[in-house]
């Protein structure tokens, strides 16, 4: 069964092959999702995330069932009249239905869970630990605007979010050097750095963590930053910005850049907070080009993990074009 839970269950390969699938698809669309029914099933919030991938279905002739989660999300329990039904029976039938489901959770368990109980493809559209689509539009967006032969320095100044631990899987597995800076209280824990050091090792990349965040910036190709509270964490608020506020991404820390440097942000952005307008609005910022491309990636991972037929695209050594009117740097 192909599923997309994270980015390290897939090889380099796989996941350059999705996203030389998503260059053919947005090309010139082709149907090769008709007939097909995909569940969306949300716990959190989204804009991007569920806008761009169900147009990205929509183009390939596919159907988004929207499922409410509290239908399908119950505790699981054992307890009379707790919950609607547990999660196995929901999954049982979501497969009889559906052919892939596309969930946004605060668990990665339940992701785990519904690939276990469900007979169709789960594709990660967010959880607590990883956010692998966002990952893949991420590097798609890199080589447009750098080239796919360019290895990169790309600094992360945040919070270890899940953003984060996708973003630098992709990039080390790509080869890429990643700096990343947070305040100590909200780094990396042991086990997380240990796998980051043999993915670099594996991959030959370079992974390296920096107390300040201008060291961490300094000559970088690309400065990346998320929210510092992610969803919900609102509770956090008080506790954790007086943390942050060193690591705000403002035009000093953007200057220590490289000079042709890009700005990039998932969205969505607390001006203000993690980044000032003057970044975000930078002739080099990123930002709407990622989201856009969160549509664009959407189509390579549904036609790769749901269809014969990608099987059979001949990419032909095509991979990720430029953008539109612009030279890679």
């Amino acid at each position: 069964m192909n599923h997309l839970l994270t980015i390290g269950d897939y090889s380099p390969e796989k996941l350059q092959q999705m996203l030389d699938v998503s260059t053919l698809l947005h090309k010139t669309p082709e149907q090769v999702l008709a007939s097909k029914n995909i569940a969306f099933i949300f716990e959190k919030p989204s804009l991007r995330t569920k806008v761009g991938t169900e147009a990205a279905i929509n183009h390939l002739g596919g159907n988004v069932i929207h499922v409410e989660s509290d239908l399908v999300l119950s505790s699981g329990k054992a307890v009379p009249f707790s919950c609607r039904e547990s999660l196995k029976d929901a999954m049982k039938n979501i497969s009889l239905w559906c052919d892939a489901v596309f969930a946004r959770v605060y668990s990665h368990q339940t992701l785990q869970k519904m690939a276990e109980y469900g007979s169709i493809p789960i594709i990660n559209a967010l959880c607590d630990d990883h956010h692998p689509m966002q990952a893949l539009a991420d590097l798609y967006t890199l080589q447009q605007t750098f080239g796919t032969d360019k290895k990169l320095t790309i600094s992360f100044v945040g919070d270890a979010n899940n953003v984060a631990f996708s973003l630098t899987e992709i990039a080390l597995k790509f080869g890429h050097t990643v700096h990343f800076s947070a305040p100590d209280k909200y780094g990396w824990p042991d086990d997380i750095l240990s796998y980051f050091a043999l993915l670099a090792v594996d991959h030959n990349g370079s992974f390296k963590t920096f107390d300040d965040p201008l060291d961490a910036a300094f000559n970088a190709d690309a400065v990346y930053t998320d929210t510092f509270i992610s969803m919900g964490e609102e509770h956090l608020y008080e506790d954790k910005i007086k943390h942050f506020e060193p690591f705000q991404v403002n035009e000093k820390l953007f200057s220590q850049a490289d000079s042709n440097a890009a700005f990039m942000h998932c969205l969505p952005a607390h001006r203000g907070v993690e980044v000032t307008d003057h970044v975000i609005d930078h002739p080099n910022s990123l930002v709407y080009k990622q989201a856009e491309n969160r549509m664009v990636v959407s189509k390579g991972v549904f036609a790769t993990l749901l269809t014969e037929e990608a099987k059979e695209f001949k990419t032909n050594g095509v991979h990720t074009p430029p953008l539109k009117g612009e030279e890679v740097r």
